[in-house]
């Protein structure tokens, strides 16, 4: 097996926003870093890719205006509307400015290349350790395949940095390797997205989160992007997705006129229960924790705007702490204090008004 050791003054594991947002902070310091991303880029991604008010500002903030080329049809969209059994389709106030409505392969990749970090994709991190100086990870790769053997020989890297910020989604390979037991604990809900042919009896240029007693997910929703009419269920550990894809199906086909043509793609993910026990891991040490990873993901799955925020605070953390000689993390620890309360207000609001997940 192939190996060799680096150095770089940071390693973000996670090519999207989190990861692109600490790597474009820390390249503007003068820092050098090497983000690890575990799919080959543009990646997909199961997300509604829809960037509402506050990751818009982040995001102009960060990184400027995106271009036409991330965008899906139709570009923008006017709102969200909640669709409850028995009641008229009602606006959720999510702001006041058009939501972008966008595919997350082209859109995060824009995002990194804007980032200016060294990119090492189709690579993953298998193991890490940390010493009072510097943080030692264990990355591999797919490396090329041996004639003789028959079978694919991976390189392996030992990566040495000053500091490892983990942004590799909800779940982390750098919150599992950092705190085993933390993982243990967690409990995920699954996600699936359906990409069809199909029409619908309502207006396409909302976002519509849908909710009926006749359900077995806990939370159905639908939205179009370019040519597909793209609908998914959100349910608990231990219920039955098919099921519940079926009841939503039959839902939608008998209060919204849905025809389904074809289904021409299912993707699915797991999401875990950090956000809603307002149960967060950041870090520890000379690793921290942003977006996801973390915890940071806000009612009904909208983490654009956490991922931006949390990457921006972890790369501040650092070129602050060093600048001031303070320790990075419980610098970290402080200015990520009013995201985590922002992520527990949102599930909090979704909880008082009678929905429960």
């Amino acid at each position: 097996m192939k190996s060799e050791t680096i150095t770089t003054d940071i390693l973000i594991v996670g090519a999207g926003p989190a990861g692109a947002a600490a790597a474009r902070e820390l390249v503007g310091k003068g820092y050098r870093v090497l983000v690890v991303e575990k799919k080959k880029l543009p990646r997909y991604k199961v997300c509604s890719g829809l960037i509402m008010d506050r990751a818009q500002e982040l995001l102009f903030e960060q990184f400027g205006t995106p271009p036409e080329d991330v965008f899906s049809r139709p570009f923008h969209l006017k709102g969200v509307r909640l669709c409850l059994s028995g009641r008229p389709p009602a606006d959720v106030p999510v702001g006041s400015k058009p939501i972008y409505n966008v595919w997350r392969s082209a859109f995060d990749h824009w995002l990194i290349r804007q980032s200016g970090a060294e990119i090492l994709e189709s690579h993953r991190l298998i193991d890490l350790r940390q010493s009072e100086s510097h943080v030692e990870a264990i990355i591999e790769g797919p490396g090329e395949e041996k004639l003789r053997a028959e079978r694919l020989a991976r390189q392996r890297l030992r990566v040495k940095s000053s500091y490892l910020i983990g942004a590799d989604g909800s779940r982390s390979s750098v919150r599992r390797l950092l705190d085993p037991g933390f993982e243990r604990g967690l409990r995920y809900s699954t996600f699936v997205q359906l990409y069809c042919s199909a029409t619908i009896d309502l207006p396409q240029e909302y976002f519509h989160m849908i909710f009926g007693p006749g359900l077995s997910a806990f939370y159905t929703w639908l939205h179009v992007k370019d040519r597909h009419l793209v609908y998914g269920v959100a349910a608990h550990s231990g219920r039955l997705i098919p099921q519940c894809i079926r009841d939503s199906t039959e839902y939608l086909s008998r209060q919204f006129g849905l025809k389904v043509e074809a289904v021409e793609r299912k993707t699915g993910c797991l999401v875990s229960n950090m956000a809603l026990s307002g149960n967060f891991l950041i870090g520890r040490g000379r690793v921290l924790l942003a977006g996801e990873a973390a915890g940071y993901v806000n009612v009904f799955g909208e983490g654009i705007s956490s991922a931006l925020a949390t990457g921006n605070l972890a790369a501040h953390a650092i070129y602050d702490g060093e600048s001031s000689g303070r320790h990075v993390f419980p610098l970290y620890s402080e200015l990520s204090g009013k995201e985590q309360r922002i992520t527990t207000k949102s599930w909090e609001i979704a909880k008082s008004s009678g929905l429960r997940f």
